[in-house]
């Protein structure tokens, strides 16, 4: 995965980060996003929070995308798609020699298994999984799951 096209994507993915890896049972005090379900499933602010740090540290770029069919929430980071710099990698590179192995192992797996996927086949995921998250969507219904 080169890049990741909109903030939405970006938080579904750490929110199942969050949900199906040990790795943030071992951390969470230290990261907790504290998801909560919201107008397009789990939305954590402290994504936003931490997107704005890795850009003003330069570990991340972010980049205008073409609208997409779920544009439109208010904000300066709504549709871009952010990619890891060179810093960036250097820092993850570290990062990653300190990183348990199962660890490691676990967040490559959700990255994997999710990463490619589009985002309406990311929600659909994320709001079959976990419902619960999905009680505030504005667009559940657009999505047709199955089951509905």
């Amino acid at each position: 995965m080169e890049s990741i096209r909109g903030v939405t994507k970006l938080q579904k993915l750490l929110f199942l980060i969050e949900q199906e890896t040990e790795f943030f049972e071992e951390y969470e005090e230290d990261i907790a996003f504290n998801f909560a379900p919201y107008k397009m499933g789990p939305f954590s602010e402290k994504v936003y929070e931490e997107l704005h740090f890795l850009l003003q540290m330069g570990a991340i770029e972010a980049t205008p995308m073409d609208d997409g069919p779920l544009a439109g929430v208010d904000d300066d980071l709504s549709n871009k798609e952010f990619s890891i710099t060179p810093k960036g990698e250097k820092i993850a590179s570290q990062l990653v020699e300190i990183l348990e192995p199962e660890y490691q192992t676990e967040l490559t797996e959700i990255v994997e298994s999710y990463g490619d996927l589009s985002l309406s086949e990311l929600l659909e995921v994320v709001y079959t999984s976990y419902p619960a998250f999905a009680t505030e969507s504005e667009i559940k219904d657009e999505l047709q799951l199955e089951g509905d």
